[in-house]
C-alpha cells in the first residue's frame, strides 16, 4: 500500500511539473506575440518573476 501512494505521490508531482512546463511554454508564445505582461500573468497564473524568465 505504501509503495501505492509514492507511486501516485510521484505520477502528481510529474504532472504538476508538466502543467507548470506548459505555461510557461505558453507565456513564452503569448510574450512572442506581444502580450503584456500582466496579461500573461492573469491567463496563466505565473508570477512577473516566471513570466520574465520566458522573454530570453
Amino acid at each position: 500500500m505504501k509503495k501505492e501512494k509514492l507511486v501516485t505521490s510521484w505520477e502528481k508531482r510529474g504532472k504538476e511539473k508538466g502543467r507548470e512546463e506548459g505555461k510557461k511554454e505558453i507565456a513564452k508564445q503569448m510574450l512572442e506575440k506581444g502580450y503584456k505582461i500582466n496579461e500573461i500573468i492573469e491567463i496563466t497564473g505565473l508570477t512577473k518573476e516566471e513570466v520574465s524568465e520566458q522573454e530570453s
